[in-house]
């Protein structure tokens, strides 16, 4: 009800609340990279000076606007790509070179961070051209990041592979123990929520699943990512100002798997009495007739 009345109250004076607004304010901070300088041709336009990493706060941003100059110190934080033309595709591309990039684990120098804004700007224009090299203007030697950048590739390629059993059901007898293998060799990379009913745990690339000595309802278990860090994605905008963002990724689904138990069949033994002696005394006596029948002719 409070709330309300301040709403009433601000709407009354004409203020409007615009829920794309941010509420942030960062200041960027230039990190020289020594000896990298890069070699950009784009839009007809050559650009080349020494290489820095963009520090937003507590934050590594990239450039998601080749060819856009800088023209200020501080920047507006939104927490999606509200100020973003890209498609979703493209954004979810960017999103995953970035978490892959220079703060991924084992990934901390100079070169996966150039690694990562290379790969950025050719996802975003194509037509980029950038070369490398320990001076500006093509001078000094040439720096290789191929291997940086295939690093990055293939860890972007191999995000989308869940466990191989996810999305599928999966029923065992009560008290009993089933293992699942992940034929694709990711589980390590995933959590499984816990279970209400049935003990599970995870060993390595199996995931074991020990069923309810009582019969129990279906239930679902989510399977999610998991992340070296909890920061949010952060887009940097600021109007005629090259837009910054710290990439996270913000696009990812939950899968799941269905699990359920049943009782043990109980199995019948037919027994080999009455009707069934009987049957087998009419059959063997036929078939003595028939060898008679046979003699006879």
């Amino acid at each position: 009800m409070k709330r309300l009345l301040v709403l009433l109250i601000l709407l009354s004076f004409g203020f409007y609340p615009n829920y794309n607004v941010s509420a942030m304010e960062s200041k960027i901070t230039y990190i020289k990279l020594n000896d990298i300088a890069y070699n950009r041709n784009l839009d007809g336009k050559f650009k080349t000076n020494t290489a820095t990493m963009f520090q937003m706060g507590d934050r590594i941003a990239y450039c998601v606007e080749p060819g856009v100059e800088i023209t200020t110190s501080y920047y507006d934080v939104y927490t999606d790509w509200s100020k973003v033309n890209f498609s979703s595709e493209l954004k979810e591309y960017i999103e995953k070179i970035g978490y892959y990039g220079y703060e991924y684990p084992g990934h901390q120098n100079n070169y996966y961070y150039i690694a990562a804004q290379e790969l950025i700007w050719k996802a975003i224009r194509p037509e980029t051209e950038v070369v490398w090299t320990t001076g500006k203007n093509y001078t000094g030697d040439v720096i290789d990041i191929s291997k940086e950048k295939e690093e990055i590739l293939d860890l972007v390629k191999k995000h989308d592979l869940k466990p191989s059993f996810s999305e599928q059901s999966f029923k065992g007898e009560v008290g009993k123990t089933i293992v699942l293998e992940d034929e694709n060799n990711v589980l390590n990379n995933y959590n499984i929520s816990s279970s209400q009913y049935h003990k599970i745990s995870l060993d390595k690339n199996s995931l074991s699943i020990t069923f309810n000595e009582n019969v129990v309802p279906e239930e679902l278990l989510k399977i999610t990512r998991k992340y070296y860090d909890d920061a949010p994605l952060l887009v940097y905008s600021k109007a005629n100002s090259q837009t910054l963002s710290a990439l996270r990724i913000s696009t990812d689904k939950e899968s799941f798997i269905k699990i359920s138990n049943e009782e043990v069949p109980e199995v019948v033994e037919v027994p080999n009495t009455g009707f069934y002696n009987m049957a087998g005394f009419i059959g063997t006596a036929l078939v003595g007739i028939g060898l008679v029948f046979i003699k006879i002719h």
